[in-house]
């Protein structure tokens, strides 16, 4: 038997190996406990309901369907149904861009916030750690000073007393430097505050959520079952496991929820760490409405797309 044979043979049995594994991990498997994705269908007729474009889409597939093969003149009634879902896609579509417009305005100013209370912190802690140094290094050595045998007992005490307030000192400095990490509280000024309307607040400014956007929101994602809930409550159980929101003192979670929604109040003060919740969580909801704009993408390919024809 020659090279090339031995290696068909080898090939044979190793793939005869690989696909007999591949079918006892089918059947151990089972095909019922694969996960699969949801169909773009589903979240296609979702939008489309929302929209109130169910029957216009229908109606145009049906015109095209009863269509010919080869060059086909549409019909007034298709170009006009054809016209009315081009508006009304266009029109959902400029009202997301406009609320994630909106949203990527006011992360941009609370950003801009964060970032000098974070400059103002650090100064602050860098001083703290300088003294600290100081205090312990260059008073440490006068302490030493003190210590030679030659200068009296008498300066001797005075050094260990120096040494002993130094380390105290210089232990103070190190543990206000601690508290001092978490950086100042500032005040949000006049700008749009997109999460209010998603916790039952006051909107202000330009903060609008167009009727299409939550319905979106509200409802339950296609193939997902009402236990899970809509969009909307799942975002809001991301963040109580992120931490973001405290779901178990409503208290507490009440408070959390006007520094979130703060917008020109001179009175609500707001942390580091509450503006970078907020401007994640605002960050959320920006993805989340942003699939919205994936599935009219996919609806409008759902009734331009003819039926081809088959060649006889």
């Amino acid at each position: 038997m020659n090279m090339m044979a031995v290696t068909h043979v080898l090939f044979a049995v190793f793939l005869s190996f690989a696909l007999n594994n591949a079918a006892s991990a089918q059947v151990a498997v089972g095909p019922s406990q694969l996960p699969g994705p949801t169909s773009p269908q589903l979240e296609v007729d979702q939008v489309s309901d929302i929209l109130g474009l169910t029957a216009n889409v229908r109606r145009l597939q049906t015109l095209q369907a009863s269509e010919g093969c080869g060059f086909v003149i549409a019909s007034p009634e298709e170009l006009t149904l054809h016209q009315q879902l081009l508006e009304s896609v266009q029109a959902a579509s400029l009202d997301l861009d406009g609320v994630m417009g909106t949203i990527a305005n006011e992360r941009g100013k609370l950003g801009n916030l964060q970032t000098s209370l974070k400059a103002s912190r650090d100064k602050t802690v860098a001083r703290l750690n300088a003294t600290a140094l100081i205090t312990g290094s260059g008073v440490g050595a006068l302490v030493s000073a003190t210590q030679f045998t030659t200068v009296g007992s008498r300066t001797n005490n005075i050094g260990d007393g120096i040494g002993i307030g130094s380390g105290a000192a210089s232990t103070l400095l190190a543990y206000l430097a601690v508290r001092k990490q978490h950086g100042p509280e500032g005040t949000v000024q006049d700008v749009p505050n997109m999460l209010a309307p998603l916790f039952g607040q006051a909107p202000v400014l330009n903060t609008n959520y167009p009727d299409i956007v939550l319905q979106y929101l509200q409802s339950v994602p296609p193939g997902e079952t009402m236990e899970r809930g809509t969009r909307l409550e799942q975002l809001k159980a991301e963040w109580g496991e992120a931490g973001r929101l405290d779901s178990s003192d409503t208290a507490k979670k009440q408070k959390k929820v006007i520094v979130l929604t703060a917008s020109g109040e001179k009175d609500v003060k707001i942390t580091i760490d509450d503006l970078t919740d907020r401007i994640a969580m605002l960050g959320d909801v920006s993805g989340r409405i942003a699939l919205m704009k994936r599935d009219l993408a996919f609806l409008m390919r759902s009734y331009t797309a003819k039926t081809t024809c088959s060649a006889h």
